[in-house]
């Protein structure tokens, strides 16, 4: 790796190093181990940094960290079960969201819906109904009296927007 590539990977590191924290705490619940997942994170985020494609690094680096938790959980799960006799039941434990990411849930939530407020109008409705109530196609068509093919073209013209408009931060 060249000096400068070393020293960029140094800063995204230091910049997202309390984030990625967080979020492997959030399903590790454990100091030693959310900091050794964050780790494991940042060397996994290296190894995928070609296939990168410039869109939303703060997600990605997100995304990286919460899956390595989630094999790291599964795995310590399977090995509980493979210690725990056939006969015994086995105890399951729901994974609660904490209160720290429902609340940031929240807030992301109130984002969204304020910079939908803020796009053109045409795509508003679509985008709302696409990703906030989370409807098809066909039933935001059908809701919106348009065509399914107007909603595609609908989402796929606030999508261009949206990267030409929006700060990969801002969310």
């Amino acid at each position: 790796m060249k000096e400068g590539n070393e020293q960029a990977l140094r800063v995204l590191i230091e910049k997202y190093k309390q984030h990625v924290f967080k979020v492997t705490y959030s399903v590790a619940k454990d100091v030693q181990e959310a900091e050794d997942l964050t780790q494991e994170a940042f060397i996994k985020m290296v190894d995928a940094l070609p296939s990168y494609q410039s869109q939303g690094f703060k997600t990605w680096i997100s995304r990286i960290a919460f899956n390595t938790a989630i094999d790291f959980y599964r795995k310590k799960k399977r090995r509980k079960e493979e210690l725990t006799s056939y006969d015994e039941p086995m105890l399951r434990y729901p994974q609660e969201e904490s209160a720290e990411k429902a609340m940031l849930k929240e807030e992301r939530l109130v984002k969204v819906r304020q910079a939908i407020q803020d796009m053109p109008e045409n795509y508003r409705a679509v985008v709302y109904a696409y990703y906030i109530k989370e409807q098809s196609y066909a039933d935001i068509a059908s809701e919106l009296g348009l065509a399914e093919k107007t909603v595609e073209m609908r989402l796929y013209r606030a999508r261009k927007w949206m990267r030409e408009n929006w700060k990969e931060d801002e969310f």
